[in-house]
């Protein structure tokens, strides 16, 4: 790969060189043989050149987005904790080792750039609820360091911890209560008034790779009071929210029995809807909701691999599609392999969204699916993250935010340039991954990221790893009794049972 660099001066300028260039993908015909330059972290016109023939070539399009992310540098498998349905895999998550958020986020977003991805979403998962300012900065000093564009959500919840309604009766459906003190022991819950102290602290921190966004975790686990004035303070400071929807089907449940007017007219009441807002998973969305939401300008992170291995559903795409509402594609920390491999997530979503529409005139065969999986990995994504802007593309004026692959592995032959883009969308994956550019700096060279050791960060945390293992040796993450208390819960519908939060 040619690069160099233009001695320090007042403005920054780099360059690149690619056999194929895709600057609209699914839209535009591909380049071939163009010099990439950018000056102070945006695009420049992109210029032809002579390049020697080198096996396939190199593609360069704009830089992936993950819509929807959780930032593990450990998945739960590491930590011995098995998938299973949602509600029962939190509850295995107590075993999870305490680990500094900074080597966490540092590493999984280390992870995330030599996939090609340049911008996420971060909705973070507390390990000391009193600790989440700490936590948060740890997140940002890691987006700083790697250089990817982070959107931080700040986490609001204190709901319903064990199960959806009266966390209370739960204690009727276990054998021994003596057994699980944690039932009756005081918790400490983060007011409302100190999670809005929290993000007012953060946004001091705002930067080219990291905002904050409004973060209610879930309906489910947030107060109404709570939603209302996040939605409020959203429509004032055109801060982004983003929130956990409808993942589950015991999720849906309970909130058409706590919310029977609907939760989402009640949430457009509050003037919720909006295209601030992005809702992820959405597995249990009905027609009527889905049109409201496009109707708002709503955007969907979908989350495909997760929800298969949580057991949850399947994300909304024919109803996204048939309603043109903008949808990103989200890894949320539990891809098929753990590999932050946001190629194949989409491919996934691409093949759920064929079966669901299937045959002549289904989803492939109206000629628009490979347009609308660029778009959302591309510009949905980093809608989700960002905003709207003019990233997403590699387009002169543009962010300089992009990706180069490798083609020799996947591509022995030149194809036509119609077929270019489809090939790429089949085969690529993370492996073929050469160069991330974010904000004109390279963040991955020859395929490893360059900004950290991510060597270091994943040696100290297998180390972390290992001692919480060696520790919890004879503890297993699955309690079999807790399990079947929480079955037994939702089998009586007590989660069904209206008035019992949210009051």
């Amino acid at each position: 790969m040619n690069h160099s660099s233009a001695p320090s001066s007042a403005t920054q300028t780099e360059e690149w060189s690619a056999e194929f260039v895709l600057t609209r993908p699914g839209h535009d015909a591909p380049l071939f043989n163009q010099r990439i330059t950018t000056r102070d972290g945006r695009l420049c016109a992109l210029q032809p050149e002579i390049l020697p023939q080198q096996g396939a070539g190199r593609v360069a399009m704009p830089a992936f987005a993950n819509a929807h992310d959780h930032g593990r540098g450990v998945p739960t498998l590491s930590a011995g904790i098995p998938d299973g349905p949602l509600e029962l895999w939190l509850s295995r998550l107590g075993v999870e080792p305490r680990m500094q958020a900074y080597l966490n986020a540092a590493c999984a977003f280390a992870n995330m750039a030599e996939a090609g991805i340049g911008a996420v979403v971060h909705c973070h998962n507390t390990q000391n609820g009193r600790a989440l300012l700490e936590e948060a900065e740890g997140v940002a000093a890691a987006a700083r360091d790697v250089g990817i564009r982070v959107a931080f959500a700040v986490p609001f919840a204190g709901e319903n911890p064990f199960v959806y309604g009266d966390n209370a009766a739960l204690g009727g459906y276990l054998p021994d209560l003596s057994r699980y003190p944690q039932l009756s022991a005081p918790r400490h819950k983060r007011s409302l008034g100190e999670g809005l102290a929290i993000t007012d602290a953060l946004t001091r921190l705002e930067s080219p790779t990291f905002t904050v966004q409004y973060g209610p975790v879930g309906p489910q686990w947030t107060n109404r009071e709570t939603l209302e004035t996040l939605s409020a303070l959203s429509a004032s400071t055109g801060r982004r929210v983003h929130m956990h929807f409808f993942e589950t089907r015991l999720q849906r449940e309970w909130a058409d029995a706590q919310f029977p007017e609907g939760l989402i007219p009640w949430l457009d009441k509050i003037g919720l809807l909006s295209p601030r807002l992005t809702l992820a998973h959405c597995c249990w969305l009905r027609e009527h909701e889905l049109e409201l939401l496009a109707q708002r300008g709503v955007l969907i992170a979908c989350n495909t691999s997760s929800n298969f291995r949580l057991s949850s559903g399947l994300p909304p795409i024919a109803g996204v599609l048939r309603h043109a509402i903008t949808f990103g594609v989200g890894l949320d920390g539990m891809s098929l392999e753990d590999d932050h491999d946001i190629l194949r997530e989409t491919r996934l979503l691409r093949g759920v969204a064929q079966a669901l529409d299937a045959g002549i005139d289904g989803a492939a065969d109206k000629g628009m699916w490979l347009t609308h999986c660029y778009d959302a990995l591309l510009r949905g994504g980093r809608e989700a993250v960002l905003g709207p802007d003019s990233g997403g593309t590699l387009l002169e004026g543009a962010p300089a935010d992009f990706v180069i692959a490798r083609t020799d592995r996947i591509m022995r032959h030149t194809v036509p340039d119609a077929a270019l883009p489809d090939l790429l969308l089949t085969r690529l994956t993370r492996q073929d991954i050469d160069t991330l550019v974010v904000n004109g700096k390279t963040i991955v060279k020859n395929g490893q990221c360059i900004t950290v050791s991510k060597s270091d960060l994943e040696r100290t945390l297998n180390d972390l790893i290992k001692a919480a293992l060696d520790k919890n040796h004879g503890t297993p993450p699955v309690d079999p009794e807790w399990e079947n208390g929480l079955r037994r819960y939702y089998r009586a519908g007590e989660h069904r049972k209206a008035g019992i939060t949210h009051v």
